[in-house]
């Protein structure tokens, strides 16, 4: 009797131990799960910016594709105009008429208003996490932030012309660049914030 009753004590206890866990134990448990969180966050930051960045660069390199093709497909001049703005970065392929050209940073439905030219394809990107800016040596044409293709161009008007896509937290870039007779190509800019996969650029003339 007393040994049936000592067994199912020790049962009991047993059966206390192996179902809970100690308050130790619990705080061992979250003080490793802190450490991986914290070692997994900024690890999916960096992913996180490195992906935007590529979409960015890649969108933006379709969009002058785009505009090359186009002008070959149709016989046209088009302009890709990339106009500043604080609040977003964007890009704008239309037909050029005249001085009066589209411009990206309006509403999607004012882009082209008063410029007699339709927007054949339109990317405007907020500056939360990602920008990109165009630049060249612009010469006579300071200020006005575009491209224009021409079917029977065999030079690009604009040297040095490219696009910097930049990441908003942790810096990573890239560069699209245009060279002289019109292809397009994605590249890093710097070896210090370089996304894997990516050639160095071509250095820009002084």
């Amino acid at each position: 009797m007393l040994a049936s009753i000592a067994m199912k004590r020790r049962f009991h206890t047993l059966k206390v131990r192996v179902a809970g866990l100690t308050l130790i134990e619990i705080l061992v448990g979250v003080a490793i799960l802190g450490v991986i969180v914290a070692v997994a966050v900024p690890s999916m930051s960096d992913l996180l910016e490195r992906r935007r960045v590529i979409a960015a660069a890649e969108e933006v390199a379709g969009i002058l594709n785009y505009a090359k093709a186009e002008t070959n497909a149709t016989n046209s001049e088009l302009d890709v105009n990339f106009q500043p703005d604080s609040a977003m970065s964007c890009a704008v392929v239309a037909p050029a008429v005249g001085y009066n050209r589209c411009q990206c940073n309006r509403t999607p439905s004012t882009v082209c208003q008063n410029s007699g030219a339709v927007a054949l394809r339109l990317f405007q990107l907020p500056k939360t996490y990602v920008k990109f800016e165009a630049a060249a040596t612009w010469g006579s044409l300071a200020n006005r932030y575009y491209l224009k293709f021409s079917r029977h161009q065999s030079v690009i008007e604009m040297p040095d012309f490219h696009v910097d896509v930049t990441g908003l937290k942790k810096g990573y870039n890239l560069r699209v660049e245009v060279n002289t007779i019109g292809r397009v190509k994605i590249c890093s800019p710097s070896a210090a914030n370089a996304i894997t996969g990516y050639g160095a650029c071509t250095p820009l003339s002084p």
